[in-house]
């Protein structure tokens, strides 16, 4: 199997069981733990802490113990914390738990994004994998949280987490057998930031707070200015994720210039600016198409600019702080995926 192909289905596999868990996480302390929506903020604002972190751990362990290593490491510990949150159930242990899950599926991340730039070849063959690596994430957030909340309804939230847990772990042995890439590391905690790279994580903040606003903002604005329904809402962001799943491949292939990034900037801005006179639920349908295009576009560009103005020897690292810069911002979970 092709190496793109092989990371799409592992991503496939885990966000699958990432979107099981991650969707109904706050809900569940609200209501199936009873927490009050203070300790709920807490706990987003710890996790967002606990991401910061492993970004840039996981850039570390990425370049000094191994691409390969590193993700296998991190999925077996993110599916032992939550079966470990299944098994003892009580509202302390499950969240830290699953902050802990959250750690070393953030530090996943930085390793796969990492790995992508090892394996591939020339831009061309870095916009070709993450785009793919897109198609197989989305797949899995396209049908997860459909599930889940029908599983959630009747069996409650915990048995989300040991789903959450079991599924990722059907990836491991397809995870166990991708080639660890030949790298030169470059020694030292410390690590030179070019300025190139410096200057590119400035417009990407921006750019991502942008793609930010696919999540509750969104959610938020339809269902109180519009009156959208949350399940309208929901069919909204299944739209999303079935655009990305059929259209990104092909969309990914005419992705062959950095600059386009600017492109799919000017329809990010237009997209956003159209949902203050959308009028209904058919046509924020048809924006939702219109922002989704702008994402097919910014998110693989983004993310190839970045391996390609990394130094290879601190690759891990330099991706470490790309995530942080990127992951952080809020964003609706498939978006922050290329790190599932």
């Amino acid at each position: 199997m092709e190496l793109s192909n092989k990371l799409a289905l592992i991503g496939a596999v885990r966000s699958l069981g990432g979107s099981l868990l991650w969707s109904f996480t706050g809900f569940a302390l609200f209501q199936y733990y009873r927490l009050p929506l203070t300790l709920v903020s807490l706990f987003y604002v710890a996790q967002a802490v606990v991401s910061s972190i492993a970004f840039m751990v996981g850039g570390y362990l990425a370049d000094f113990l191994g691409r390969v290593r590193t993700m296998v490491i991190s999925a077996v510990a993110s599916s032992i914390a939550l079966l470990i949150a299944y098994v003892i159930n009580r509202p302390f242990i499950v969240i830290i738990m699953v902050l802990t899950q959250s750690f070393f599926n953030n530090a996943y991340g930085v390793a796969n994004t990492s790995i992508v730039g090892d394996y591939a070849r020339g831009f061309t063959s870095l916009v070709k994998y993450f785009s793919r690596l897109r198609v197989g994430i989305n797949a899995g957030w396209a049908i997860g949280p459909a599930i889940g909340g029908l599983l959630y309804e009747v069996y409650g939230f915990r048995v989300l987490m040991l789903l959450g847990s079991l599924i990722p772990l059907a990836a491991l042995p397809l995870l166990a057998t991708l080639p660890e890439p030949n790298y030169t590391v470059e020694a030292g905690l410390t690590f030179h930031v070019s300025r190139s790279f410096a200057l590119f994580l400035i417009p990407t903040f921006l750019t991502f707070l942008v793609m930010g606003q696919l999540g509750f903002p969104l959610l938020t604005y339809y269902n109180a200015h519009d009156g959208l329904t949350t399940f309208q809402v929901g069919l909204l962001y299944m739209e999303n994720g079935l655009l990305v799943v059929f259209l990104q491949d092909l969309i990914g292939k005419y992705l062959r210039k950095p600059n386009l990034i600017s492109l799919g900037m000017v329809i990010y801005g237009m997209s956003y600016l159209a949902v203050a006179f959308i009028p209904n639920f058919t046509w924020a349908v048809v924006d939702m198409f219109f922002i989704t295009l702008a994402e097919m576009i910014v998110s693989p560009l983004s993310q190839s600019i970045a391996n390609t103005l990394a130094d290879p020897r601190s690759r891990g690292r330099y991706m470490g702080l790309y995530s942080l810069v990127t992951g952080w911002v809020g964003l609706w979970p498939h978006q922050s995926r290329a790190y599932s």
